[in-house]
This record gives structure tokens, C-alpha cells and sequence, in this order.
């Protein structure tokens, strides 16, 4: 009952926005597509209005619940693109390496919130390492160390703290003392002092459970940093201490505080709502030209079997023409027979029953004749409507002899049914050359795959 009504005032809107906008009256690009529809409908001109009717109707729902999903998702996801709060993060397993994620921090004081990309170690297990590995890392280290500084008595930028040396074989603990001032990647988190602070580092080298000790001293001086950087180094050593003290845990726990901030981590998670919008807008481009394409097919099925019919209609016009009846009397015998039977198809259950254009066009020629057209114009409209060469030349032949006599028309109609015959085998040879040709596609796959299976299992035993 509701999606009826919601179907009704789709409808009334396409009425609205047809009559309003003049869809449906002739113009250039429409001639092909209305007269398709008239003649699909046999003839009703009010065809091509109820089509457009139906095509905005269509339109409309799609651009409307696009538009609703759309709305939806900008109320759930909101102006943020999806926040939420996060406590923690899920750490990758054993063997599965560091995972680097793009978090969103809002600060205490801070409207704008400010995005820091965070590592996520895996989780740590003691592994077997390789004694020969350490005497080449020590001379790896001492190279990568210093990074750009050209001197430890003069260190003012970040300095290289590797995790691991030697192609993994290696692996590297970093300790500094006083803390807080080198982060645990290398960077230089508090250094205010102008004089320089004295900080010692000692690497742990560990490899297949040898350890060898690294260390030496470095005089830190306050690089050149903004306020916002040094504010995002310290929650980049908050949570690198974090991942250290829960390193052995399924979790890291963020933190909440650095620097004496505040700290509310977000989670960016994508709005569908552009991506609703778009293919909201893509299925109304599609739907509207889908319905035209649906035309045009029909359009096709009609004209195929409006010459599969001929012969038929020829021959049954030829008998009933021998049995004494008037050319009216056999179209009324004709049109009466396929009501007849259509009926009988509905009733058993078929939608409207089976049509057969044909026959439609020859129902509308009858009652064209009781509404009082004139029964010679009735079959030369007859046969336009048709829009065949065959059709269009039997009903300018019915409309002659109508006027001059009906002396030789059995004759005609006999020799046009012999005619047709031979002209629907070779309709119907080249049908099944078609369909031969669209099988020609999956014939070639079906050829590849047995290929396949023949020379895969023979290529695999060398």
C-alpha cells in the first residue's frame, strides 16, 4: 500500500515535470524513439507521453533516495569525516612487522586537530641471532649515527637511531640518559638548554642471543624547531615510550598527556557520502539511458517478428479470402482469433497474455474501420504503422484492389505467402548465423581452457 503510493507521487511529479519541460513532444533525436514507441504500443499516441512519464518517474526515485542515503551519511559520519575516540591500538602479531598508522590528535587548547603518523612495533620475541653480524653493525652504526650533524659535540638535528642493522639480522635498544631530551627515533624532543646538554646513548646490539654494547656522547643544542613541532615530537616520544612499556601486550594504550597537554585521539575513517553522491548521479545517467535502450530493443523484437509473421498473416488472409469472406470480414475473423486467444493465455496465468504485433496492428485497423476511417485508408495505415517494406506494400496492394476490384487478390496474397516463406528461411538462416557468431567467444575460451589442463600438467613435470 505505501510503495503504491509512493509510486503515485513519482508518477504525478513526472507528469508534472513532462508537461513543464515539453519532454515529450517531437524534436531533433526524438523522431526514431517516439516513433518506436507508437508503434510498439500499436499506434497509441499517448505512448510516448506515458514513456517519458515513467522515465522521469524513474529518475526521480533514484535521484531521491541518493539523495537521502547521502544526507544519512553526512548525519552519521558528521563534519569530521568520521571521528571517534580511541584508547588503543590493536598491535600486528608476531612475524607480521611494524604497522605505521595516521592518527588524528586533538590538543588540549587546540581547536584544530593535528595529524601524526605513529609506528606500531610488532610484538617481541626473543629470536636467534648471528655473532658474526656485530662486528659490522658496529661499523654500520658509526656511520649512520650522526645523521647530518657532522659532529657528536654538535648535534642540532636529528640523529639515526636504526632498530635494526644488517639487513634485519641485527637487532638494535636504544637507551638515552637524561631522557626525555633525544627521542627514540633520533629525534631531538627538549633541548632548551643554549649551552648544550651532555646526553649518553648506549645501544644494546643483540644477534642469535650475543649481545655486543655500543656507546657514546653527544652534545645536544636546541635545533630549529617551531613550538608546533616540539609539541608534536613530544606525542611522537609519548607514544613511542608507550609502545615500549606495553610492548609485550596486545595493545597499545595511547596516551593522554604530553608536554602538559592534553591529548584526545581520533580515528579518520572514510565518509561514503561523495562516494553515495557519485554513484547516485551514475545510476540516473544509466537508468535514463537504459529505458531509451529498452525501447530500441523492443523496437527490434517487433520488427523480427512482425517478419516472422508475415507469412502467416498472408496465408490465413489468402484462405479466409477463399472461403467467401470480405476483406473486412477477414480482418475482423483474424483480429477475433487473437483475442481469443490471448484471453485464453491470460487466463492461465500469463501477464496480458502473448502479443503478437501483428495481429495488434490488425486488432487497431478494425476498430480504426468502426470509428468510421474509411476501410481503404485503414489498410495503407495499416501498413505504415507496420513500418516494413512488405507490410507497407500489402496494404497499398489491399487499398487498390478495394477500390478497383477484388478480381486476382487471392491469387496475389497466395503468391506473397510462397514469397514470404522463402524470405523467413533466409531470415531465419542468417538468425542462427548469429547466434553461431556470439558463440564463437566462449568456443575460443573453452578451446584455451582444455589447452590448459593438457599443457599446465605437462610443463610441471620437467
Amino acid at each position: 500500500m505505501v510503495g503504491r503510493r509512493i509510486r503515485t507521487v513519482f508518477n504525478r511529479a513526472g507528469v508534472l515535470l513532462v508537461n513543464w519541460l515539453g519532454l515529450d513532444r517531437p524534436g531533433k533525436g526524438k523522431q526514431d524513439l517516439q516513433q518506436e514507441l507508437i508503434a510498439l504500443s500499436a499506434g497509441s499516441k499517448s505512448a510516448v507521453t506515458d514513456f517519458y512519464v515513467r522515465k522521469v518517474a524513474s529518475v526521480l526515485a533514484v535521484l531521491v533516495i541518493g539523495a537521502m542515503l547521502t544526507i544519512l551519511c553526512l548525519l552519521v559520519y558528521g563534519p569530521n569525516r568520521g571521528q571517534t575516540t580511541l584508547d588503543s591500538l590493536l598491535r600486528p602479531g608476531y612475524g607480521e612487522g611494524d604497522r605505521t598508522e595516521e592518527l588524528t590528535v586533538q590538543i588540549e587548547d587546540d581547536d584544530e586537530a593535528q595529524t601524526l603518523e605513529v609506528t606500531i612495533q610488532e610484538r617481541k620475541y626473543t629470536d636467534e641471532e648471528k655473532q658474526q653480524f656485530l662486528d659490522r653493525a658496529l661499523e654500520e652504526l658509526d656511520e649512520l649515527l650522526l645523521g647530518e650533524n657532522e659532529s657528536p659535540d654538535a648535534v642540532r638535528t636529528s640523529l639515526v637511531f636504526p632498530e635494526s642493522l644488517q639487513d634485519g639480522a641485527v637487532q638494535v635498544d636504544w637507551m638515552k640518559s637524561p631522557y626525555g631530551i633525544i627521542g627514540q627515533d633520533g629525534s631531538i624532543v627538549l633541548a632548551d638548554n643554549e649551552e648544550g646538554t651532555l646526553v649518553e646513548i648506549q645501544a644494546t646490539l643483540e644477534c642469535d642471543g650475543l649481545e655486543a654494547m655500543y656507546r657514546v656522547s653527544v652534545m645536544v643544542y636546541p635545533p630549529n624547531m617551531t613550538e608546533e613541532e616540539q609539541l608534536l615530537a613530544a606525542i611522537r616520544e609519548e607514544v613511542i615510550r608507550a609502545d615500549e612499556e606495553s610492548s609485550y601486550e596486545s595493545e597499545l594504550v595511547l596516551p593522554t598527556l604530553a608536554a602538559g597537554k592534553e591529548l584526545l585521539w581520533l580515528d579518520e575513517s572514510d565518509n561514503p557520502s561523495f562516494y553515495v553522491l557519485a554513484l547516485t548521479l551514475v545510476l540516473t545517467v544509466c537508468v535514463y539511458l537504459r529505458m531509451d535502450n529498452q525501447v530500441h530493443e523492443k523496437a527490434e523484437e517487433r520488427k523480427k517478428q512482425l517478419l516472422l509473421d508475415y507469412p502467416d498473416l498472408m496465408w490465413k488472409m489468402t484462405m479466409l479470402l477463399g472461403a467467401g469472406m470480405s476483406l473486412r470480414g477477414v480482418f475482423s475473423r483474424i483480429s477475433e482469433e487473437y483475442e481469443l486467444e490471448k484471453n485464453k493465455e491470460a487466463a492461465k496465468g500469463k501477464r496480458a497474455g502473448r502479443i503478437r504485433y501483428v495481429y495488434e496492428e490488425v486488432t487497431c485497423t478494425c476498430r480504426e474501420m468502426q470509428s468510421g476511417i474509411g476501410e481503404a485508408q485503414a489498410y495503407e495505415r495499416f501498413g505504415k504503422r507496420c513500418q516494413l517494406p512488405e507490410y507497407i506494400r500489402i496494404g497499398s496492394v489491399l487499398s487498390q484492389n478495394l477500390r478497383k476490384g477484388a478480381k486476382g487478390l487471392t491469387e496475389l496474397l497466395e503468391s506473397e505467402a510462397e514469397t514470404s516463406l522463402i524470405d523467413r528461411r533466409n531470415h531465419a538462416r542468417k538468425i542462427g548465423e548469429q547466434a553461431g557468431t556470439r558463440l564463437l567467444l566462449p568456443m575460443i575460451l573453452m578451446l584455451g581452457i582444455v589447452l590448459a589442463i593438457l599443457m599446465v600438467p605437462a610443463f610441471l613435470s620437467f
